[in-house]
């Protein structure tokens, strides 16, 4: 009977070993960020940018964790002009991952913050004289008739933020490869033409490689 006992406390033991899952305490993720943005505009088309991402994850359990994140693109023609386009977000909240006796980590987040839109282009005007042009008041400088005066004009606008997606990790020792995240990424902004705030509901793209810290 012993013996019985024995063996069942053995084998209950290993049980619980074997069904032990190690995860890290905190993850880096350094990548790569395609955005598909649908401004819900008459005045801008939909449009493809292209950046990168960061997050940082900090796990309280092997199913439950909190992110923080930041994603930043860029697009460099709108209507075939050459408008410089930047949409940066600013993200936090809860992660919820599967942390399995396999490599494969599937994970799905809802995060919420902010985020800013800004669009800038230069600006040139010719001389429209054969003659020297000549700086107003006391000024020495001579311009000559074939000069350029070119500046930047740039306008910019923030608002809401929210990403709800999930994607897949593939771990390998203390890194993890991302092939793919992808997530509904909301923005909420005041129109750079109307001034009402409007939703664009866009998707996110990421994919890249985690760094793991720690180990619980």
């Amino acid at each position: 009977m012993k013996k019985i006992i024995v063996m069942i406390a053995a084998v209950l033991t290993f049980a619980l070993t074997a069904t032990a899952t190690d995860f890290p305490t905190s993850e880096l993720f350094l990548g790569y960020n395609f955005t598909r943005f649908h401004p819900n505009s008459g005045y801008v088309p939909d449009l493809n940018a292209n950046g990168g991402n960061a997050q940082f994850t900090y796990n309280f359990s092997k199913w439950v964790g909190a992110t923080f994140d930041v994603g930043s693109v860029t697009k460099g023609t709108i209507n075939h002009n050459n408008w410089d386009t930047t949409a940066t977000s600013f993200t936090i909240g809860p992660r919820f991952a599967y942390h399995n006796h396999s490599r494969f980590t599937p994970y799905f987040e809802v995060l919420f913050g902010g985020a800013e839109s800004s669009v800038s282009t230069e600006v040139g005007t010719y001389v429209p004289t054969n003659l020297p042009a000549t700086l107003p008041a006391n000024a020495n400088l001579v311009v000559p008739p074939t000069s350029v005066f070119s500046t930047r004009i740039e306008a910019s606008k923030g608002g809401f933020a929210m990403l709800v997606g999930g994607g897949l990790d593939i771990k390998f020792k203390r890194l993890s490869f991302r092939p793919i995240g992808l997530d509904y990424y909301l923005m909420r902004m005041p129109g750079l033409v109307t001034g009402n705030d409007t939703n664009m509901n866009n998707i996110r793209y990421t994919a890249g490689v985690s760094f793991l810290f720690g180990k619980k």
